[in-house]
């Protein structure tokens, strides 16, 4: 008899999907990340220019990236595993430099320092609410349940 409260199994082309869109929504605040520790662009340009020219950078990834996934579509549409572990921690690991990111950004912009730790908390406390949902309904992973 099958079970009916068995979790969907997902495609690689919807988990590609999720983890390449979550990737370029956070690559300005990485970029800036690398940018901040080494600090490299931010004395020479204006700050202004500097994220216009990544938001453009990041736009082009995006437009060619969904152009890249379009074309593998229907092969990545037969592709599936029965969890995705591996790209369920890649998007942990992209998500702490993104909310590190959030912060250089707003300090970037001029934001006041008092308040870095509370955007810090905040941004940290939807990332992890985000990620377990996507974990638990797209990359069927079971923590925190009993069986």
């Amino acid at each position: 008899m099958i079970k009916i409260n068995r979790p969907r199994i997902y495609s690689k082309y919807e988990i590609n999907s999720i983890v390449f869109y979550w990737t370029m929504l956070l690559l300005l605040p990485i970029v800036l990340v690398f940018t901040y520790v080494f600090d490299t662009f931010t004395n020479n340009y204006d700050v202004r220019f500097y994220l216009l020219i990544l938001v453009s950078i990041a736009v082009l990834f995006t437009i060619i990236g969904t152009i890249f996934l379009l074309i593998k579509k229907d092969k990545l549409k037969r592709m599936v595993k029965a969890n995705y572990v591996q790209e369920f921690y890649y998007l942990v690991i992209i998500s702490i430099f993104g909310i590190l990111g959030l912060v250089v950004l707003y300090k970037y912009l001029g934001g006041r320092p008092e308040y870095i730790a509370i955007i810090l908390v905040l941004s940290l406390l939807l990332f992890a609410y985000v990620l377990l949902k996507l974990g638990r309904k797209y990359f069927n992973l079971d923590y925190g349940r009993k069986k």
